[in-house]
């Protein structure tokens, strides 16, 4: 079952293009991780997924809706993007946090939080292993720990499909694999998937089922990560005997794991 459907897409900021063309599909249980060289529009791509910003051309429909009509507090219920943290926090606690996740199922824009608000945040908490940190400030948080935060909102939206742009920054190797752990579990779930951006592309070799390959605001390729990770296309992507270079960090990788 097609849960996104993007079809000729073109978005950009100012009236200028930065993604053009753009066609992919994301089904039922698939854990897609865009990659391709900075700047090559891949977070423009998240971003028009999310209705953040206009389509140019085309059309997005998430479960059969375009997003050009869809209500914002309906996709709100629908998608969850995990953006990249930022460096300026509120003063806000953990759980608070977590809460926010929560505003699109409430009803009137006064509501407050409910007994079972609380019950999706401590859980979503639990999961990502900060729920003995409820109480805590935000601002007391290391950046792994933000990053978990991040996750357990995205989690109490209760959403079918979660957005995320590099999962991985501030992680360590350790968080990194709870992480996808995490997102690996969520997804099992009957009518769930993953949308990723990634620049490491061992980790989207490793945590996706199928990758896309974007350069120059284009999608160039598309397939599965052994596919897409052995084509000569990467190489001249990323203008870099990029191949050559995975094989090598995978090699140095294992050979320490085995130490």
């Amino acid at each position: 079952m097609s849960l996104v459907e993007i079809r000729n897409v073109s978005a950009g900021y100012g009236g200028v293009k930065v993604i053009t063309d753009v066609s992919l599909t994301v089904r039922e249980g698939e854990r897609v991780s865009i990659i391709g060289p900075n700047g090559c529009g891949k977070t423009t791509l998240l971003k028009a997924i999310c209705k953040l910003i206009p389509l140019m051309d085309g059309n997005i429909k998430v479960r059969g809706e375009s997003i050009r009509t869809i209500d914002r507090r309906k996709l709100a219920t629908t998608i969850s993007m995990m953006a990249q943290i930022s460096e300026q926090w509120f003063d806000f606690t953990v759980l608070d946090t977590v809460l926010m996740g929560r505003y699109s199922h409430r009803r009137g824009v006064l509501a407050t939080s409910t007994s079972a608000d609380l019950r999706v945040a401590e859980e979503c908490l639990r999961t990502v292993g900060l729920l003995d940190c409820a109480y805590d400030s935000i601002t007391c948080l290391s950046g792994g720990q933000r990053q978990r935060l991040m996750l357990a909102r995205a989690f109490a939206q209760e959403p079918v499909i979660i957005v995320l742009d590099e999962p991985t920054n501030h992680l360590d190797l350790k968080h990194q694999a709870e992480l996808f752990e995490h997102l690996r579990r969520w997804v099992s779930q009957p009518g769930r998937a993953v949308i990723q951006v990634m620049h490491d592309l061992n980790l989207a070799r490793m945590y996706s089922d199928r990758v896309p390959l974007m350069s120059g605001g284009r999608l160039i390729a598309e397939g599965s990560p052994d596919d897409v990770l052995s084509t000569p296309v990467l190489d001249d992507t990323y203008g870099y005997g990029i191949r050559q270079f995975m094989k090598k960090s995978l090699r140095l990788w294992e050979d320490n794991a085995d130490d």
